[in-house]
């Protein structure tokens, strides 16, 4: 006998449970629907003639859902007319904790593409942009205008991202009435790359003013493996920022239009 499945009729009700449950984003409302789902399918094996609502009484009395509360009482679900359940309850903290989750989740994933693009054809372009910068200090008989020339061709760089790249290439459009755990996720990249983007400033910045110290001249400056140094470091900034700016938004923009091409406007 073949085992009894959710249609799919049943699957939109019990994303509409969740609505009611007061879970804001799709993406952790997918989970807890897949969760429901197969708690349900394993009722239905034990049990295949049990009707649907029993089942999800009795899956929601163990994720910690008050069944006694209904805005029907001819219903076991709650409508889909945008009453939102206030009080707390059980469930509350499965909903924290599946966003915990989700969010860990898309943490690794960054830190994946971070690893993904530090493969080998990266790593010999950040060796040779290190050492062309390090023959650039050798070369200068004046540090402070290389210094200045690096800085200021890096902030007009970040800002024509912020005020022009990232808004027309980056940008997603997304049907009214959904929220999204992945895409505010994506949203908070312009943020950080806003953070990452001082540190190259502020090694400039040292450099510059480094550069005006006789101190710093008659010690470190003359140090060749301080020059390779501050150009390693200046070069690895300047590519994470590319990373976190440029790589970064991409794959979480095709990861998210990929699974959620529906919610999206094109």
């Amino acid at each position: 006998m073949n085992e009894r499945k959710l249609t799919e009729e049943e699957i939109n009700q019990l994303f509409e449970f969740c609505e009611f449950h007061n879970v804001r984003y799709y993406d952790v409302q997918v989970e807890l629907v897949d969760h429901l789902a197969s708690s349900i399918e394993d009722l239905w094996k034990i049990n295949p003639e049990m009707p649907f609502e029993e089942a999800v009484f009795s899956v929601g009395e163990k994720f910690g859902v008050d069944p006694y509360f209904q805005i029907d009482s001819e219903s076991l679900l709650p409508p889909p007319s945008g009453w939102k359940k206030t009080e707390s309850s059980g469930f509350a903290a499965i909903v924290a904790a599946k966003e915990k989750e989700l969010r860990r989740k898309y943490e690794r994933l960054q830190w994946e593409y971070i690893r993904e693009f530090f493969r080998l054809p990266k790593i010999i372009l950040t060796l040779a942009v290190t050492f062309a910068l390090f023959l650039v200090f050798r070369v200068s008989s004046n540090d402070t205008k290389v210094c200045l020339v690096l800085l200021g061709l890096y902030l007009l760089g970040l800002a024509g991202y912020l005020f022009f790249w990232y808004p027309r290439i980056f940008k997603l459009d997304l049907v009214p009435g959904k929220s999204f755990l992945l895409y505010n996720h994506f949203r908070l990249m312009r943020n950080n790359i806003i953070i990452i983007g001082l540190f190259p400033v502020s090694l400039l910045n040292i450099l510059l003013g480094g550069a005006n110290s006789s101190l710093f001249r008659l010690t470190l400056g003359n140090i060749p493996y301080c020059e390779l140094l501050f150009a390693f470091l200046i070069t690895l900034f300047g590519i994470i920022t590319v990373v976190v700016s440029v790589y970064i938004p991409r794959r979480i923009k095709v990861d998210f239009t990929c699974e959620f091409s529906q919610f999206c406007i094109h």
